[in-house]
């Protein structure tokens, strides 16, 4: 008889079917059919093997998502099966689970070892082997499609970067010209610095987002003013607003105190007017306030607050949620262009000084932008 107890037939309450594509591999008939009938009746897509020889055979018709192995089978047991799978091209199928007995600890160390992803104790309880299929399969999609999203990114930021490079080698060719007048030699050095700038944005953003994604992102807080985190910057942008023609305005006092990490919090606030002047059409407005508030949760506390709004054409209501998720870009970002870190980084920038961001509809008609830091 098959080392297993009997097990319900039930889906698991509040769950919907997972539809994975799963082989399961073991020499007894019985604990073959149950599994099957378990897994099927999930929204699984199910092969049967009896053997590990029949296993492979299977494997190398179509490869499926999840393997469930027996350790213990007559002939080629379940670690040598491991091996020969994990031995395949992209290391076979995404997830392996072992199944043995309690006495059977050395197979299961073994296993591990070859590079089973996890395991599971006969006799096996079904809400178990159920959550733990789901689970495994989901962990895989998932990881999937942040690798999907990652290399999307690497392409546009690939993109982004050889735009500058190309203008820079343009711009070269004019100046390397003997009869080029000074006032054109002028407006060229102007856009080298430009794109110099626009250049060193984007490596300083992905740097940002490498330390943001392992954890290692600090900031040191000095008391500082509004103007040296926004002076340089309202210089900077100023020109391209002007060629633009949208008017950049600043509503605050640059002489109010702030505890801040200047140059990190400069750079949220440079991706945030950045996107205001990408999306803002000619003739149209970005406005830059800076205020302090009240903090309603915490009595006597306040927080400083730097707020973006433009008239463009506004975050479609769907894409709000998830806006500042990281490898996650709007329909307009998109269509515009640009790597969609931008974001990101300022979340974890605000969330470092004790902090938020959000957006919503501002009085400008487009998208307001608010970043909070704690004072």
């Amino acid at each position: 008889m098959p080392d297993t107890a009997p097990l319900s037939l039930s889906h698991l309450p509040g769950q919907e079917p997972a539809g994975g594509d799963v082989l399961i591999v073991d020499d007894f008939a019985d604990t073959l059919a149950l599994y099957d009938a378990l897994l099927s009746e999930d929204g699984h897509k199910v092969r049967t093997a009896s053997s590990g020889a029949k296993a492979l055979e299977l494997v190398e018709k179509s490869e499926p998502e999840l393997v469930l192995l027996d350790v213990s089978m007559p002939g080629m047991d379940g670690v040598e099966v491991l091996r020969h799978l994990r031995g395949r091209r992209g290391g076979g199928p995404a997830v392996i689970m072992l199944t043995a007995a309690r006495r059977e600890p050395h197979a299961i160390e073994a296993g591990l070892r070859q590079g089973a992803d996890a395991y599971l104790t006969k006799p096996i309880d079904a809400r178990e082997l159920l959550a733990r299929t789901r689970a495994a399969l989901e962990s895989y999609r998932l990881k999937r499609m942040l690798e999907a999203q990652r290399r999307d990114h690497i392409a546009m930021l690939v993109h982004d970067l050889r735009h500058p490079l190309s203008s820079l080698g343009l711009i070269a060719e004019i100046l390397d010209a003997e009869d080029i007048a000074d006032e054109e030699r002028r407006s060229s050095v102007a856009t080298i610095r430009g794109l110099c700038r626009d250049m060193a944005r984007l490596i300083d953003g992905v740097l940002a987002a490498s330390r943001l994604e392992a954890g290692v992102f600090t900031v040191e807080r000095r008391r500082v003013t509004v103007g040296d985190i926004l002076s340089a910057t309202l210089a900077v942008f100023a020109p391209l607003a002007a060629r633009r023609r949208v008017t950049l305005t600043f509503d605050g006092v640059l002489g109010q105190p702030v505890l801040a990490d200047a140059p990190k919090l400069r750079q949220a606030i440079d991706n945030l007017i950045a996107n205001a002047l990408k999306f803002t059409p000619r003739g149209g407005k970005v406005r830059v306030r800076v205020s302090r508030e009240k903090d309603p949760a915490r009595e006597g506390e306040t927080f400083v607050v730097f707020e973006v709004s433009d008239t463009g054409p506004g975050i479609a209501e769907a894409e709000v949620a998830t806006i500042f998720d990281r490898y996650k870009q709007g329909a307009h970002g998109r269509a515009a262009g640009g790597a969609g870190l931008g974001l990101a980084i300022a979340r974890g920038i605000a969330e470092a000084h004790g902090g938020t961001i959000s957006v919503g509809s501002g009085d400008l008609g487009g998208s307001s932008f608010r970043l909070t830091i704690s004072d």
